[in-house]
């Protein structure tokens, strides 16, 4: 049990919705990042507003109470809440059972948090598993201020609210609204009553943000008490949105029937305690909570988390809609064909948006501007628009797909706006100001923190693979209509100048990281996988397996691939510190979970005439193994943006990245399909 509590306690439960809204927390609740709370609000803009934190919690009964809440303050945490938890679940959907010290079946209480899929609305529901009735009285802590603030201190003494309350047969209920912030929120608890209660919690602390250099004490405020009592086996069902709640019975009935088909953990209590032994039949070896069924299901749920109504999330708590990680998470929803429109619809949104050839890099995010600073995004899209249609086979879908990729294509090749250009030799060559336009693009001081300049190698592997994607479109097209559509002579021509002079990359046994005119970047990086893991190969197969190999050998760790060689003098061991120390170790040596797909990718094509089904499943199993046992053990809710290059284990970065999610979605779906 120690070493569940430990991975649960640090490692972070997610709720989302269509709306790119979440709520966000750790295992023992205890909120240790700003961006942790109970609802966090966003708009078709993609603005957020962080508006619940959490709740002051104290439960009576006979005479006797305790708090199930925890707040971090700068020299303590009060109250002690979670000391009183007896076990976490952070999925389907994140749960907490309770019970007085010493742990007890006479008072047992489980609390549960689930969110709408359509409107920005979080559930949280108590029930008595117990043997006496309880008694709760509880406070909202709200914030109500834009997601990446938080409110200084004093901030909210004289702060105007407008308010008003209810209470009823039906239920009770409060509203609030921010002025200064434009932020309501909306509170309905379908038993008890509600009664103003004003005060402010002064300087919570949030370690998390203060590690990293950023500030990290803000201010919390309630204006609302909420009073309930609950009978043995009953339930209270509280919900908070951002918007009037309308129909609270409905909205419960919709939120509760979104999970039900999901499974639950082997040992999560589901009854009231009948003979004081629900505690005791808890797990407490650490032991699987799920079978291989239940633990894809389960995945496929990951990966919804990041889904909007006509975008894809890149990462929460602090990302928005950004182009490549959603063209790397549609190929992975294009396994279902349940996908299929979302996925036309998102490639069509993104068609509208095309500037001078090239697809947004970034979209808008709480006030922070769409940006264009990626060439390999455009590329990405081209190979899903060819993806997507071989799944289609509509002659009509061709044409327009063509025209689309011409169009794409020839505005690559005239580029005059951005600042890269296409070589003599065919291959695409970034300007010293661009050298941040791949998916290493972190700068500082306007300066690219790992300079990608020059002819990047997984940025002209795409480059050939889109322009093979063209013909490939051209003879689809004819096979679909009976109708010839040559492919245009010039783009032919450069698609095979590329493919000869690819093999500029090639080291000894490996491929340089990127050309500076005709001289190689000798760096072990990761893009060489990504750059061999494409539909069609840039070298030939005794040299994909050397790269493998030494990729194998240098790269690979159980949580994903290092963005460089340990052996390279630039590695960085750790990811810590303040932004600009971890900004060097990003793609320096930290690991990326999401680059497990271009690993396993690459080791489809090496070891698909070698091994049959069974082995080839055993093979790509071990290397997903850890995220299969952590999600199967209750450990993880997600997949996290980076870890360490050296010895990782704890997540860094976003603790939810859809790239990563997607990447393993992509490998055990088809290891699933070889076990069939």
């Amino acid at each position: 049990m120690k070493n569940y509590f430990m991975e649960t306690h640090h490692h972070e439960w997610i709720l989302s919705n269509r709306n790119g809204a979440y709520a966000l927390g750790t295992g023992n609740l205890i909120n240790q990042r700003k961006y942790h709370g109970l609802l966090i609000g966003c708009d078709d803009k993609f603005n957020r507003l962080h508006l619940v934190a959490g709740m002051e919690e104290k439960v009576e009964w006979m005479g006797e109470s305790f708090h199930l809440d925890s707040n971090n303050y700068s020299n303590c945490i009060y109250p002690e809440g979670f000391l009183y938890l007896v076990k976490p679940w952070l999925r389907p959907y994140p749960t907490f059972l309770y019970s007085a010290l010493p742990h007890q079946d006479d008072i047992l209480i489980r609390k549960e948090l689930m969110m709408d899929e359509e409107s920005n609305t979080v559930l949280v529901k108590y029930t008595n598993l117990g043997h006496h009735t309880l008694h709760l009285e509880l406070f909202p802590k709200l914030t109500m201020n834009p997601h990446h603030d938080i409110n200084a201190h004093g901030s909210l003494d004289f702060e105007k609210f407008d308010t008003f309350h209810h209470n009823g047969s039906d239920g009770c209920g409060f509203d609030a609204y921010r002025p200064a912030t434009d932020a309501r929120v909306y509170c309905h608890s379908r038993l008890g009553s509600f009664e103003p209660s004003r005060h402010v919690y002064y300087n919570v602390y949030y370690p998390w943000e203060v590690t990293k250099g950023y500030e990290g004490v803000g201010d919390q405020i309630s204006l609302f008490k909420l009073q309930f009592a609950l009978k043995v086996g009953e339930s209270n069902y509280i919900l908070f949105s951002d918007a009037p709640i309308k129909n609270p019975y409905l909205m419960v009935d919709r939120i509760v029937k979104r999970y039900e088909d999901l499974p639950l953990p082997l040992d999560w209590p589901k009854e009231p305690d009948q003979d004081y032994s629900l505690i005791a039949g808890l797990d407490y070896d650490d032991s699987l909570l799920y079978d291989q069924e239940g633990y894809l299901k389960l995945l496929d749920f990951m990966l919804r988390d990041f889904v909007t109504q006509d975008d894809i999330v890149a990462g929460y708590p602090w990302y928005g809609p950004w182009g490549r990680d959603t063209m790397i998470v549609l190929n992975a929803l294009l396994h279902n064909p349940e996908f299929y429109p979302f996925v036309e619809r998102v490639l069509k949104k993104y068609s509208h948006q095309i500037n001078e050839g090239l697809i947004p890099n970034a979209q808008s995010e709480s006030g922070r501007d769409a940006n264009y600073d990626s060439v390999d995004a455009t590329l990405w899209y081209l190979i899903l628009v060819w993806k997507l249609g071989k799944r289609k086979q509509e002659p009509a879908y061709w044409k327009d797909a063509i025209q689309l990729c011409e169009y794409i294509l020839n505005s690559i090749i005239k580029n005059e706006f951005y600042p890269f250009e296409i070589r003599k030799d065919g291959l695409i060559e970034l300007k010293p100001e661009f050298a941040h336009a791949t998916w290493m693009d972190i700068r500082q001081d306007g300066r690219a923190v790992t300079p990608r300049d020059g002819a990047p190698v997984e940025i002209n592997a795409l480059w050939f693979n889109a322009l093979c994607c063209y013909e490939a479109m051209c003879e689809s097209y004819h096979e679909s209509t009976g109708i010839v559509y040559l492919p245009k002579e010039h783009l032919t021509i450069l698609k095979l100048k590329v493919k000869t002079s690819f093999e500029k990359f090639w080291m000894e046994d490996y491929l340089a990281d990127r050309l500076l005119g005709d001289e190689q970047v000798k760096q072990i990086r990761p893009n060489a996988l990504l750059a061999l893991s494409l539909p069609w190969p840039v070298i030939e197969a005794s040299k994909m397996k050397q790269v493998f190999q030494r990729a194998e050998d240098e790269l690979l760790t159980p949580y994903g691939v290092r963005t460089l060689s340990p052996e390279d003098p630039d590695f960085h061991k750790k990811y810590f510190g303040k932004h600009e120390q971890r900004d060097l170790a990003s793609h320096n040596g930290s690991t990326r979970a999401w680059l497990l797909g271009a690993f396993c990718g690459l080791a489809l094509k090496i070891y698909r005439e070698e091994l049959d089904d069974k082995a080839l499943a055993k093979k790509l199993s071990g290397y997903v193994q850890t995220f299969r046992n952590s999600i199967r053990k209750g450990h993880i809710a997600s997949l996290a943006e980076v870890w360490d290059g050296e010895d990782p284990h704890f997540p860094k970065g976003a603790p939810a990245q859809a790239a990563s999610v997607a990447a393993l979605y992509n490998i055990e779906t088809f290891i699933a399909t070889l076990l069939r």
